[in-house]
């Protein structure tokens, strides 16, 4: 393991990135969600942030949603919701992410609280990023998260809601949740549904099922990217496909590691996938429950496995490549980059 000099730090701090897989609960700065829990009353196990470092704690992916749900319980006003954005890319802003497409979950919350619904979290969750815009100039764009759990007749209640919120905010759909419960085969009407209503399309598969969950959400769902797919090299076929297709891989090493999907960064395939030429972006998932960032994902894949300089800039224009961006959109945002990427060499690298 090299040892990583104080100027490289800073560069890679400072350069500009995307991110295209993160839920924003899951983002959630630690001072924001101390103060959700403290607003509800003495929590007598939960007296300081260190309490609650304690309690986001787990052992495996099932654990992991139990503790997800329980950080959610305290999230109970559309108040909190347009505070959790606004403070989710305050932090994102901090670290030079100059775009951001977001998972929010709703049905997590309107599911077991009969007073917020699906459209009221979502004009909550614009505001925030509206004012996180003003204040911080980080643009975002919102992705509902279709929770595998709920069942499709939910998922496509969402899509017929929240259908009014596209190009207002909403970008598109997700699905998550528990996958080797729910096959992505059970969501493909809701799929149909949200394409023809103008929804961009990812899906999480290939995280705690095998090639085969990533070949349905091709397939039957007609995702445009993946969330994680980790397991894709279970089938040497699909990797072919994935490279001749350039279909987008949402990954996120440290959440692999710290939800046991993978076992150890040793195992883990994200440089494989990058030397087979995938279309392979980092990004961070849920950096409060694993404690990363965006910039530690960047310096994780130099550090344990020896990615350089410019292959961390191609990963980090994959990104803006991947994105729900439009053409011209994309364009601008490479100039921008590759503008700030050369005077950041010169400044840290460059006698």
């Amino acid at each position: 393991m090299i040892e990583l000099s104080d100027r490289l730090e800073k560069f890679i701090l400072e350069i500009p990135k995307v991110e295209l897989h993160l839920h924003l609960e899951g983002a959630i700065p630690l001072n924001t969600l101390f103060g959700f829990i403290q607003r509800q009353g003495d929590n007598k196990l939960i007296k300081n942030l260190k309490d609650l470092k304690k309690r986001l704690v787990y052992s495996n992916f099932v654990k992991f949603i139990k503790v997800w749900l329980w950080k959610n319980s305290f999230i109970t006003e559309y108040e909190d919701f347009e505070e959790l954005a606004y403070r989710v890319l305050q932090s994102l802003s901090q670290q030079n992410v100059k775009y951001v497409e977001s998972f929010y979950s709703p049905r997590d919350f309107t599911f077991r609280n009969k007073k917020l619904s699906a459209c009221g979290i979502t004009e909550s969750l614009i505001k925030g990023k509206k004012k996180a815009f003003d204040n911080f100039g980080i643009r975002s764009e919102l992705i509902v998260d279709v929770v595998r759990d709920y069942g499709p007749r939910m998922g496509m209640n969402l899509i017929k809601e929240l259908s009014g919120y596209l190009g207002r905010g909403l970008i598109g759909i997700g699905l998550g949740g528990s996958e080797k419960l729910f096959p992505a085969g059970f969501f493909t009407k809701v799929y149909q549904k949200a394409r023809e209503r103008g929804f961009r399309l990812t899906a999480h598969a290939g995280e705690t099922d095998g090639a085969k969950s990533i070949w349905a959400a091709l397939n039957e769902l007609g995702a445009e990217r993946i969330g994680h797919g980790l397991r894709a090299y279970e089938d040497p076929r699909l990797i072919n496909f994935l490279q001749e297709r350039q279909i987008p891989l949402e990954m996120c090493v440290v959440s692999n590691i710290k939800t046991r999907v993978c076992k150890s960064f040793k195992e883990h395939p994200v440089r494989d996938y990058f030397k087979d030429g995938l279309m392979v972006t980092i990004n961070s998932d849920d950096p409060t429950m694993f404690n990363t960032s965006i910039n530690n994902e960047y310096l994780i894949l130099i550090q344990k496995f020896g990615f350089s300089l410019e292959e961390i800039r191609k990963i980090n224009f994959n990104s803006i490549q991947a994105s729900f961006m439009t053409d011209i959109e994309k364009g601008i945002m490479k100039e921008t980059f590759h503008q700030e990427w050369e005077k950041l060499s010169s400044k840290y690298f460059k006698k």
